[in-house]
């Protein structure tokens, strides 16, 4: 390089912003610069490689080179403010799918793509590697499916992985789940297009495309990254070619199709396509005597960490793409950078065990989102796995904290906030004193949400009436549940609704393959559906999967001691061994703490014999269960959960849950009878034969514990006869009484 042409250029350059700075990187331009330590290996940081923020948050993901077991993923929440906390992440597989991981990349939606430095870990297939999938949710991410290699059982939380470049050096999110990687194996830029992710823990591919630019050259320097990023907004693909020490860029909207190409057999598997591009526009932007790596851009600047120096350069691509100027770091080592949400510079040092933030001077104007408090958030999207709320009256009010970062007092700001992207933005006007490097608590407008997940986006759109110098803290998103107001006694669900989860319910699962849905069985034969949870079919043994269907919110305030939930179960092992569960927990503070009504798996949940056939039950094969919840009456509202727990079984089947007060006592688990009923299903007549004759009292209550019929028995009769030609086609329960005895059984009218 000529340093004298870099320094007239960044003078130029300094020159012409001094009246209109529109970019916060310009202020690193022949300014000082201080490298503010953010992690160190007492963050646990070990050979860190790169680097990236999830999109609108404060979280930033570390991407660590590992060891034989695989790489590992330092989180660190809130980065480098002051209630900072990091998190040490190692997925059970990630010795397949996220060995020496070399770099990483966020998508707008929160997944994120990983590139290894590797050439193989299936000794059948030398080289069967390449980009892999992953999901941010960090309910998910490292946590589900966590165990040994085994035949059949998922793997890991992986949610992707094409296999056609081994020794990949970088990746950059594309659009959707398309992603340009570095193959350093074969040489080429290529796109790998995920187009559907098969759920974590899975392995089919069959829905990947992958584009090669087999004319787009690009060489590997072992354990030196060449990372990529793409410029959205003007098609250029920006990239280290690390063997010639160039950077260069790739116009993505040119080359043309020439072929469909074939994996080797050492790298074979189904794939939706395969193609071949040639005479794609590449341009060398600069040759550097040192070893380039890391590479980021935003609005219009280029920044290059070099990893022989730890010199980080500044480019300008408006126009003629030029240097504007070398920040001297003096630490060598530097891997990946990024451009923070502060607008900043950050980078990892792999040689230090370090992350850095390099800051200049303040930006004038400059105001940013720092946290979300209310609603209670989870990561970033609205489909996420996570039974957490704290919202249940239909309403929410987004409650924020925001931060000056800027040199400036801010006096004003105008905000608004969107729930799933809607056209009608929430808007508000805060007024106060800000000064630099404070903070404030602001409650917003409270607006309605219906029940159910949903992604809440809040935005500053001024400060002090002006855009501010930063905008890339202007937002933050994260995903809430919310439940309707509480529903008055008795509560009934009968899944007659192909939708599923039903109206105002919530369902929380993660696993693409094997979940809760609506069925056409039903109870004892009557009604047109239940809810099936799927233990049974799938390629991968899902023992241990959790998945959560909560209830709507309940009004307790009017409910008596003699209050309880009852439900049709159905239920049959897959063998004598398999203990698939069902658990009920109920809570009256809106989810803060949770108390177990109900557990039972295995024999004693089971209703019907065991069967290697997936389970569909009879009319015979079901069971009533009730469960007191009388302790809760008076309480303004109460929840219920249903927690189904695999064993990799057979299927599980709810219908009718039904809650309210019932006429009569009734056990939690019923003894042995000392009546039956025939013929059950009934129409017009019901005959009850009691064992021993009594002096009873027998009465019938519809699903709702609404008594029909009562009628007195005398002591002299073994049978007698009950006229049910008035009850319509449903499901009833008749109970027997005499002195302190109680029994009740579940009959069926059937008028079809």
């Amino acid at each position: 390089m000529k340093k004298f042409f870099y320094t007239i250029c960044a003078l130029m350059f300094a020159v012409a912003i001094s009246k209109a700075q529109t970019n916060y990187l310009d202020s690193y331009i022949g300014n000082p610069v201080t490298l503010t330590t953010i992690g160190t290996s007492t963050n646990q940081l070990n050979q860190p490689r790169d680097l990236d923020f999830k999109p609108n948050s404060n979280e930033l993901w570390v991407c660590q080179y590992g060891n034989t077991a695989g790489g590992t993923m330092d989180i660190f929440f809130n980065a480098g403010l002051p209630n900072q906390t990091n998190q040490l992440r190692h997925d059970s597989h990630a010795d397949h799918f996220f060995f020496y991981p070399s770099a990483i990349a966020f998508s707008e939606n929160g997944e994120f793509g990983a590139v290894s430095e590797i050439q193989n870990t299936n000794t059948s297939s030398p080289t069967f590697m390449g980009p892999s999938l992953w999901l941010s949710d960090t309910s998910i991410f490292a946590r589900v499916w966590q165990g040994a290699w085994s035949t059949n059982y998922p793997l890991g939380s992986h949610i992707d992985m094409l296999h056609q470049s081994p020794f990949s050096m970088g990746i950059a999110h594309d659009t959707l789940l398309a992603y340009w990687v570095m193959d350093g194996y074969n040489g080429n830029i290529c796109k790998y297009d995920f187009v559907n992710d098969h759920g974590p823990g899975y392995d089919n591919h069959s829905a990947g495309k992958i584009y090669r630019y087999s004319d787009v050259t690009v060489s590997r320097v072992p354990q030196v990254p060449s990372h990529l990023v793409l410029d959205k907004p003007n098609h250029w693909l920006y990239f280290i070619d690390g063997g010639s020490k160039k950077i260069k860029r790739m116009n993505i909207n040119s080359g043309t199709f020439s072929g469909n190409l074939t994996a080797p057999t050492s790298g074979s598997e189904p794939l939706a396509g395969y193609y071949n591009y040639l005479g794609a526009t590449v341009e060398t932007l600069d040759s550097l005597s040192t070893q380039p790596c890391g590479i980021d851009y935003y609005n219009g600047r280029l920044i290059v960490s070099d990893y022989t120096t730890g010199d980080i350069y500044l480019y300008n691509t408006t126009g003629v793409v030029s240097i504007l100027d070398t920040i001297v770091t003096g630490h060598p080592g530097i891997m990946g950078v990024k451009v923070g949400p502060d607008g900043h510079i950050w980078c990892v040092n792999k040689t230090e065990n370090k992350i850095y933030r390099l800051d200049a001077a303040l930006p004038m104007l400059d105001a940013s989102i720092t946290g979300i408090t209310s609603p209670l958030v989870e990561d970033d999207l609205a489909s996420y796995y996570s039974t957490g709320f704290d919202v249940c009256d239909g309403n929410i009010t987004p409650t924020i904290t925001i931060a000056n970062n800027g040199s400036s007092t801010i006096t004003t700001l105008d905000l608004q906030y969107t729930v799933d992207g809607g056209n009608f933005p929430v808007s508000y006007t805060w007024n106060g004193t800000l000064t630099t490097n404070s903070t404030a608590s602001v409650v917003l407008p409270s607006a309605p949400v219906g029940n159910g997940s949903h992604r809440l986006s809040v935005s500053i759109i001024t400060v002090n009436n002006v855009t501010d110098d930063v905008d890339l803290n202007n937002t933050m998103k994260g995903s809430f549940r919310t439940f309707s107001p509480a529903q008055n006694l008795p509560f009934t669900e009968d899944f007659s609704a192909i939708v599923f989860p039903p109206a105002n319910w919530n369902y929380v699962h993660f696993n693409k393959n094997n979940f809760m849905s609506h069925s056409a069985a039903s109870s004892f034969g009557i009604g047109i559906g239940s809810m099936q949870m799927n233990n049974y079919s799938g390629p991968m043994i899902i023992i241990g999967q959790k998945d959560y269907l909560m209830s709507p919110r309940l009004n307790f305030s009017t409910a008596l001691s003699n209050t309880y939930l009852r439900f049709d179960v159905a239920y049959a092992q897959y063998t004598g061994t398999d203990n698939d569960e069902l658990k009920i927990v109920a809570s009256a503070d809106c989810g803060v703490t949770w108390t177990q009504v109900y557990d039972k798996a295995g024999t004693t949940l089971m209703t019907a014999p065991v069967t290697t056939a997936a389970f569909t039950p009879t009319s015979s094969q079901w069971r009533t269960d009730s469960v007191s919840l009388g302790s809760y009456a008076g309480q303004s509202e109460v929840m219920l959960m249903f927690t189904t727990i695999s064993d990799y079984g057979n299927n599980l089947y709810l219908d009718n849950i039904n809650v309210g007060s019932i006429s009569v006592g009734i056990a939690e688990t019923n003894t042995t009878p000392y009546f039956n009923v025939f013929p059950n299903p009934a129409n017009d007549f019901l005959t009850v034969h009691l064992t021993t004759p009594l002096n009873t009292v027998v009465s019938v209550s519809d699903i709702l514990g609404q008594e029909v019929i009562s009628q007195k028995i005398s002591g002299t009769q073994n049978n007698f006869q009950l006229n049910t030609s008035e009850l319509n086609t449903g499901i009833y329960f008749i109970t027997l009484q005499s002195g302190k005895i109680t029994s009740t059984q579940k009959i069926i009218i059937n008028k079809n």
